[in-house]
């Protein structure tokens, strides 16, 4: 086996671009590394082979599976590695690249490499260098994807020579490939839990635990899954300061969305009382001003958790009344009791749930425009009364000036 083909113009725009960055990432690395992580990025593209010709010229599935369904077809790796090659092709007919695919997809199609019997020598040592190689064959066809991929952590990660970064083949298999868009077939929305739960095992637990988890494995397409917060394809840093101070915009989408939060009967003043608070208009400032500039003034995930987001009556949830000091406490430690009981939650204060409150918000209402009102009729009655008075004193002035020009006159006569 040799290495396969990237035909893509976009995938190869992508490598030629790669170079600089690439040379500065993997200069500390040793050159074996170095060769690895330029093959792995595409920057060592071939010319398209003959398999690009005509479809009768390409074997087809039903060929390459002559040998490839006999049961027990492996193959023993340099590294030692066992590499089943034995194919369900039931499972294969099923999935997104089968049977009703929007068009033919040959084995050919990714392994263009193999363009006869008996194939060439396995070009690698261990399967997961071969396996990056072949990830990009995806862009082939996923243009769009591999694009929007190389700004994401993970490619960047496998950019870095860190290879155990996820790639496309871990997300969405191989031969399996799972139908991703629910327009075409059935979706199970799970089943992202579990793929990013292949390396982010304790997240994925918290998250299967959380309101959200409990909901989405219920069926419910409104609560938010991993690829909601973490877009699929071009993922980034959560642990940056950009994707921090957007975080409250990204809870937003759902909560502050009222037609979606009237389903469930819940408030979206637990968005909009936030971002007019303290903590919400200083994230707001710096997102706007200094979006790669980090802040200690607390997000939805500080108080709420990232993964593990329980209702507030849930006797376990951050927030619930009787563990909400020590979640204020991990930012205020001198905190008390009455640090939090002065703290109004998400709600607007009205006359039934906070009637002081509301008392004096309404005095403001009332006072500050009554007194900005007097104060505008007092400048005006006082401005006007000015140039009144200024007008008559004109007036007196030219008229004492008219008198003794005629007196004047006469005594000169």
């Amino acid at each position: 086996m040799s290495m396969p083909t990237v035909r893509s113009p976009i995938v190869r725009e992508i490598a030629r671009r790669s170079r600089p960055l690439l040379a500065r990432m993997v200069q500390p690395f040793p050159p074996v590394i170095l060769m690895l992580a330029l093959v792995l990025l595409g920057v060592m593209p071939r010319v398209a082979q003959a398999q690009e010709g005509p479809t009768s010229n390409r074997p087809t599935n039903a060929q390459c599976l002559v040998c490839h369904e006999e049961p027990g077809l492996e193959m023993i790796l340099p590294s030692g590695e066992v590499l089943p090659l034995t194919i369900d092709a039931q499972a294969f007919d099923d999935s997104a690249h089968g049977l009703h695919a929007s068009e033919e997809v040959r084995c050919v199609d990714c392994h263009n490499d193999l363009i006869g019997y008996p194939h060439p020598t396995f070009p690698d040592v261990d399967f997961r260098t071969w396996q990056l190689k072949l990830s990009l064959v995806c862009g082939n066809c996923h243009e769009e994807q591999a694009l929007a991929r190389q700004e994401s952590i993970h490619a960047r990660l496998i950019a870095a020579g860190k290879f155990e970064a996820a790639s496309c083949v871990d997300c969405h298999g191989s031969h399996q490939a799972p139908w991703v868009n629910p327009e075409n077939r059935p979706v199970d929305r799970m089943r992202m839990v579990d793929a990013c739960g292949q390396c982010h095992s304790a997240i994925a637990d918290d998250y299967r635990k959380s309101i959200h988890g409990e909901e989405a494995a219920k069926g419910n397409d409104d609560v938010p899954t991993c690829s909601h917060c973490h877009p699929a394809h071009n993922i980034q840093d959560p642990r940056s300061a950009a994707f921090r101070l957007n975080s409250p915009e990204l809870c937003g989408e759902c909560h502050a969305d009222a037609e979606l939060m009237a389903k469930y009967d819940i408030s979206t003043d637990v968005f909009d009382t936030y971002v007019a608070d303290f903590h919400g208009t200083t994230v707001a400032i710096f997102e706007a001003t200094e979006p790669n500039q980090y802040t200690n003034k607390a997000v939805c995930s500080d108080c709420h958790g990232a993964h593990l987001i329980l209702p507030p009556s849930d006797e376990h949830s951050s927030v619930m009344s009787a563990n909400l000091l020590k979640t204020c406490q991990r930012c205020h430690p001198d905190a008390n009791e009455r640090f939090t009981q002065s703290w109004l939650g998400h709600y607007r204060p009205d006359w039934k749930r906070y009637p002081l409150v509301a008392a004096v918000q309404w005095f403001y209402y009332l006072v500050i425009p009554v007194t900005l009102a007097f104060f505008a009729v007092f400048v005006s009655t006082d401005a006007f009364r000015t140039f009144k008075d200024r007008k008559r004193r004109n007036q007196n002035r030219s008229a004492g000036k008219e008198n003794d020009a005629l007196t004047g006159g006469e005594s000169h006569d």
